[in-house]
């Protein structure tokens, strides 16, 4: 296994294609994608140690364009479900950060555990845990194919929570097939499977090949329609608030009905990664500072959500998010009672609470200098 693991984690540039298929035995249903990884290792990027571009596609999936996830030298790139979303580390390191289960959002998502480097990293995880069982057969059949086989039994307090099947060239070493059972024997299991295509090593990637400038040609039309400046939001400091008007439960819900007091605009993607955190901060200052909160959600909220500063709660706000330049969630706005954006910041930090008050004392003390109108 140690021959294997490193020959995974010192593949200099690898190329594949695949299905990755899962099933949700609950309720019948399954989803197919197929994708295609390229990958580089990059020895000075201190941050990862590779770049990648993955192109994905579900057969569901009606939008016109291919989805994509990459990463290269601190700037980390996606498309899906018709949304672009770009993380810039020296802008914003907080994405990139690994915390608890969280590897940081270079190395998180879907297919980025395929890559040969994190195949390496979950098999030394496996072997060091102390609740997992790893076993190995060197020379084996499955589905019809000689390989090199790994099982995996990963426990919890004693009960089984996953169990993965790997299988590998007995001469290349390169991924054939993975299988994991999530949850097995529970009525929530769930069942991924990868099946490899084909695979390379050895592939001359231009320098440029995994950089913003290849995307751009690659994907260009994508960028063009849902890209609206990586800082766009930012640039709104000192300008009117746009106006929206959003179904709200049965009624509707305006942005004229915010004039005359000091409001917080959040906007939130249940997905997203430090959405829960910021959304709770800023409910807290909001009652602390007698601010109007509105959550403005990219989808819909989470079920059984707690809303303990009585929050006005917008759902599908697409259109508003773009109005307002908003190209990552969460990001959230400050706004006088005159309906001008006193302050904006996008994405999460540590210290947000804090940056988060000083803004609103900056904004009260301002709002208190303006003669009357």
């Amino acid at each position: 296994m140690d021959i294997l693991i490193a020959r995974l984690d010192s593949l200099h540039t690898y190329r594949a294609s695949l299905t990755y298929r899962v099933t949700l035995p609950i309720n019948d249903s399954e989803i197919e994608y197929r994708a295609r990884l390229d990958y580089r290792r990059e020895p000075t990027d201190t941050l990862c140690g590779y770049s990648y571009t993955i192109d994905y596609k579900a057969e569901n999936d009606t939008c016109p364009y291919p989805n994509f996830t990459a990463y290269d030298r601190g700037h980390c790139f996606r498309f899906d479900r018709n949304r672009l979303r770009e993380y810039h580390y020296d802008a914003n390191p907080e994405p990139f950060a690994r915390q608890g289960n969280y590897p940081g959002i270079h190395r998180s998502g879907l297919f980025a555990e395929l890559l040969p480097a994190e195949i390496a990293r979950q098999l030394n995880g496996y072997r060091t845990k102390a609740d997992c069982r790893v076993q190995l057969f060197p020379d084996t059949l499955v589905q019809g194919s000689h390989c090199l086989a790994i099982v995996v039994t990963d426990s919890t307090r004693g009960e089984v929570a996953r169990t993965v099947l790997y299988t590998f060239d007995p001469a290349t070493g390169l991924p054939l097939y993975r299988e994991t059972e999530n949850n097995p024997g529970h009525l929530g299991s769930q069942t991924v499977t990868v099946k490899y295509i084909d695979s390379e090593t050895g592939i001359p990637f231009p320098p440029g090949h995994f950089g913003e400038e290849q995307l751009l040609r690659d994907y260009g039309e994508v960028f063009l329609l849902y890209r609206e400046g990586t800082y766009a939001a930012g640039d709104r400091v000192g300008q009117k608030a746009p106006r929206f008007d959003q179904p709200w439960g049965k009624l509707r819900f305006t942005s004229d009905q915010l004039k005359g007091q000091n409001s917080l605009l959040l906007f939130l993607d249940d997905r997203g990664e430090f959405c829960v955190p910021v959304r709770q901060t800023a409910e807290a200052l909001s009652l602390q500072e007698g601010l109007t909160p509105v959550f403005l959600y990219a989808g819909q909220e989470p079920v059984a959500t707690p809303n303990s500063s009585g929050a006005i709660v917008l759902e599908h706000t697409g259109k508003t998010a773009g109005a307002y330049g908003v190209t990552g969630y969460p990001t959230l706005f400050l706004l006088d009672p005159t309906g001008t954006i006193r302050w904006v910041k996008i994405g999460y930090t540590p210290s947000l609470a804090e940056e988060l008050r000083q803004a609103i004392a900056k904004m009260q003390g301002t709002a208190l200098q303006q003669p009357p109108q």
